[in-house]
């Protein structure tokens, strides 16, 4: 099927199905596949910190970091896994920095007092 795409004479079509990194390999599967990853978390964004991760969200920013390298280092070059890593560094950096923020640099409001006895 690739080649008979690749070949068919369909300009823009043809070249990315003849594409090392096209739509017929994994290493454009597998990126389309992780801006879910991505898209969940840019959707997350206001989220409570009480309600994020840190553990989750330090594995999350650090994959996305040294993906980010890793895909310009594989061959074909996959600009599509980089770009969806750095969404993934971005959105991921930006909710473990509010929870550090929140966790370790904000002041900690006291209690409420408890309701009197009736």
């Amino acid at each position: 099927v690739q080649t008979a795409v690749a070949t068919a004479g369909l300009g823009a079509v043809s070249t990315l199905a003849a594409a090392k990194a096209g739509p017929f390999t994994v290493h454009f599967w597998a990126p389309m596949s992780k801006w879910l990853i991505s898209g969940a978390s840019f959707l997350d964004l206001k989220r409570p910190t009480d309600k994020v991760s840190l553990p989750q969200y330090t594995a999350l920013t650090l994959t996305g970091a040294f993906f980010s390298r890793y895909a310009l280092l594989v061959q074909p070059i996959n600009y599509v896994l980089c770009s969806v890593n750095i969404a993934l560094f971005i959105s991921s950096f930006w909710h473990l920095a509010r929870k550090v923020k929140a966790d370790f640099f904000s002041p900690k409001l006291p209690p409420p007092p408890p309701p009197p006895p009736p």
